[in-house]
């Protein structure tokens, strides 16, 4: 019997790192993100945002820089992102739509149909996939609702 996670609440964000006598320890734990809920129902939770890259050990979430929904255009953002099931009387034409942003979506509850251009591909979990500046869209047409962690940077295209 699989379990599942109520991801409309809080998560949780542990933050190890070193502490005054130079031993690995937890340095943060809390329920405290910053929180997004777009009209549409999905909510979007800020695990990490960081403006600059690469990252320094003694780096912390720059929680004043939330960015909603929009894909970095500097630094790294990791969210956890919860999509409710789709509602309507059939089907809606996709919202393709792409940005200069590298983005691995990993599922960690139900599914998600990841629309492209030319096909389409549904994620369970445990499924990932590397978006690389590709035109998509992101449905969940299953019976529940569908969480997954999402890791965005953004693409260097002149090179």
């Amino acid at each position: 019997m699989s379990q599942t996670h109520d991801w409309s609440r809080a998560a949780r964000r542990v933050i190890a790192g070193v502490n005054a006598a130079a031993a690995s320890a937890v340095i943060a734990d809390d329920r405290d993100l910053p929180r997004t809920e777009l009209p549409n129902g999905i909510v979007l939770q800020e695990l990490w945002q960081q403006r600059s890259i690469p990252a320094q050990p003694q780096d912390h979430p720059e929680t004043g820089w939330t960015l909603g929904p929009e894909a970095p255009t500097e630094g790294v953002v990791v969210r956890i992102l919860t999509v409710p099931t789709a509602s309507g009387d059939g089907p809606v034409p996709p919202d393709l739509h792409t940005d200069a942003s590298l983005h691995v979506i990993t599922m960690t509850d139900g599914e998600l149909d990841i629309v492209l251009e030319d096909g389409e591909v549904t994620l369970g979990v445990g499924d990932s996939i590397v978006l690389r500046g590709s035109m998509h869209d992101l449905r969940n047409t299953g019976p529940r609702t569908a969480t997954f962690v999402y890791t965005s940077v953004p693409l260097a295209l002149d090179r």
